[in-house]
């Protein structure tokens, strides 16, 4: 018999929740939906979400790959689900044995913030920035975030550096915390690895960190940029423009209309080859 895949959820679809304008190539949030969401405090539900380290990277636009739209469309709630996870799930399941190496290597134990318990939010008291770090040691005042990257992006972490998007994440994180200097910790995988990864021997793997000091001055201007953004487009309620190739796979996911259409795409995306699916248990 065979399985059943699993369409992911969605609540929101076109000309229900937002109109797409494709002569400015903008989002439109319904007014009344708009109205609402503005009533509500952010990051409480059924409120614009807030802004994690994670969207500073898009917010400011650093690199081609970065956009705005997807970024509003995420604080609005608008957001494609994640395609395929393999990505993700090697993160969840080698961090832990990570944080042992790093603990080892610093002779210190990090704190540590369970999505759960603090429900993907550790920055609670703040307005319009939230998000979990991966680690803290207060010992040292030292901000932790962890990437697995893959073992082909090596030779570009060591000639180019790291990702500005990730400074950025981290270096919000550390200012938010009080801490004073922060560590990107990468740990690049074979290919092979994404297949299980809990039978990763890391030992066996590449781990380097980039450390950098706290600059109070950036962050304060990072913040300062990014709440003004948030607070532009959520008055608004009209996205930043899109682009047609980096924005591709997120129209068509924003054009269905009702759970038909998107149902249809999801399950065409699985025979190209875009999406994984989960299956329904027999």
């Amino acid at each position: 018999m065979e399985k059943k895949i699993i369409i992911p959820k969605r609540t929101f679809f076109n000309n229900k929740n937002y109109t797409l304008d494709y002569k400015n190539k903008t989002l439109i949030v319904d007014p009344k939906i708009l109205k609402s969401m503005q009533e509500k405090k952010p990051g409480t539900f059924g409120g614009f979400k807030k802004m994690t380290g994670s969207a500073l990277g898009a917010i400011m636009g650093l690199s081609s790959f970065d956009s705005q739209f997807e970024a509003f469309c995420n604080i609005c709630g608008f957001r494609k689900p994640i395609l395929n996870r393999k990505y993700v799930d090697a993160g969840i399941a080698l961090e832990p044995k990570i944080v042992k190496i790093i603990e080892k290597k610093l002779n210190s134990k990090l704190l540590r913030y369970e999505a759960n318990q603090y429900n993907y939010d550790y920055f609670k008291d703040n307005e319009l920035f939230g998000g979990l770090p991966d680690g803290y040691s207060p010992e040292r005042h030292l901000i932790i975030e962890i990437k697995t990257v893959g073992e082909k992006n090596y030779e570009n972490w060591i000639k180019y550096g790291v990702n500005p998007g990730y400074i950025k994440q981290a270096q919000l994180y550390t200012y938010l915390i009080g801490a004073t200097s922060f560590s990107i910790v990468a740990c690049f995988l074979k290919e092979e690895d994404y297949l299980n990864p809990n039978n990763v021997d890391i030992t066996k793997r590449i781990i380097k960190n980039w450390t950098y000091i706290l600059n109070n001055e950036q962050v304060q201007d990072d913040i300062n940029y990014c709440m003004q953004w948030y607070k532009k487009y959520t008055q608004i309620g009209i996205s930043p423009k899109w682009n047609e190739q980096i924005d591709q796979d997120l129209l068509k996911f924003l054009e269905c209309n009702n759970q038909e259409e998107w149902k249809n795409l999801y399950l065409y995306w699985v025979d190209q080859g875009k999406a994984v699916p989960e299956y329904e248990q027999a």
